[in-house]
């Protein structure tokens, strides 16, 4: 019985990788013309710590449903977590995630993102003051997740909205995701198709959509005698668009003829820029550092005169009793990057009735 699941399950995802990946990756476009696109934004402070992107590091992380809604863990307490971010300018994004286990084998979940712009000064096209006005992205997801061993399955429906001052813009979205986890080792191998969807309506009517359509593989691994799991996740793989920006600004140097030859990009450099690596020092059960690294955004953000440590994160988490404190910092450019604080927790612990004794 458990093998024909685990075959119907195989079955099902070669259906949405023919009928609807390849369709989709000549109507999907990359980021920055895209619609919604904080959804690409870290969920959780583990997630920023090890690159930006993951779909296969820690079952016991709730937080970690956000991008990848088919990871689940039947012996883990903790229902309840919340993220805060810090962002440039005065903009602040939060998250938050709570998990019902059903059975030891179904799951779930439920989470808000905001994303707050902050306040802006508005004015016509005379430079009249029209007053202050606001923006704000903010996404409810709904998450259901069933294992049938050693595979999980699970799917994330978004409700996803954005408003900029009198204008708004809504949308419904669907992520499908799925992961073998080894039964006896930390190893772990999953897929996901993210953001699966379409507009109710947008800003105006002359206003065209985009999804921010992704599709994502990665697997993470700890080897046997080693404190320390690696994870190595692939994303933008669908559209298969070039995700190298060529400048045609950008200088080139000289040959012996006098002419200018501009630099070329290479076969590695298509590639590496979709790859995102992670890695976790588990000292213990209460204490470990992540650190990552992603190859776009060094190549994107960094400045060719001084990289520094643009691309780069790290972060540590920290356990007393019930609770999990976690702090994480991407390096997103010379002018700052992004700071994360997260909570994790056992919300029934709180409301848990004490025992007395006479």
């Amino acid at each position: 019985m458990k093998q024909q699941q685990v075959n119907i399950l195989k079955i099902i995802f070669l259906a949405i990788l023919l009928f609807i990946i390849y369709p989709l990756s000549t109507l999907a476009q990359l980021g920055g013309k895209q619609n919604f696109s904080f959804l690409h934004l870290a969920p959780n402070a583990r997630t920023l710590a090890i690159g930006g992107v993951n779909l296969t590091s820690e079952t016991k992380d709730i937080g970690m449903f956000f991008t990848n809604p088919s990871l689940i863990d039947s012996a883990h307490q903790t229902n309840l977590q919340l993220n805060f971010f810090t962002l440039n300018a005065g903009s602040t994004y939060s998250t938050f995630a709570f998990q019902k286990k059903l059975s030891n084998n179904r799951f779930l979940r439920a989470g808000i993102q905001y994303l707050g712009y902050g306040n802006f000064d508005g004015f016509d096209v005379t430079g009249n003051s029209t007053g202050i006005f606001s923006a704000r992205d903010y996404a409810l997801t709904l998450s259901y997740a069933h294992r049938i061993s050693p595979f999980t399955i699970g799917t994330n429906l978004k409700l996803v909205g954005s408003s900029i001052a009198n204008f708004s813009s809504f949308g419904v979205f669907l992520d499908i995701a799925s992961t073998f986890i080894h039964p006896q080792k930390d190893l772990k191998i999953g897929i996901a198709i993210k953001n699966l969807g379409f507009a109710v309506s947008n800003y105006t009517d002359l206003s065209q959509f985009a999804m921010p359509f992704d599709v994502q593989v990665g697997f993470s691994i700890r080897p046997e005698q080693m404190p320390i799991r690696f994870s190595i996740t692939a994303h933008q793989l669908v559209p298969a668009a070039d995700v190298v920006y060529n400048d045609p600004n950008q200088k080139g140097f000289i040959d012996a003829n006098g002419n200018e030859v501009k630099p070329k990009v290479t076969v590695f450099d298509r590639v590496s820029r979709r790859a995102v690596i992670g890695a976790e020092l588990l000292f213990s059960k209460y204490f470990n550092i992540r650190l990552g690294y992603n190859f776009m955004r060094r190549r994107e953000l960094s400045i060719e005169a001084r990289r520094a440590l643009v691309g780069f994160s790290f972060g540590f988490m920290f356990k007393v009793k019930q609770i999990e404190i976690a702090y994480s910092r991407s390096i997103q450019h010379l002018s700052g990057g992004i700071n994360s604080f997260a909570i994790s927790l056992n919300a029934n612990s709180l409301f848990k009735k004490k025992t007395i004794i006479e």
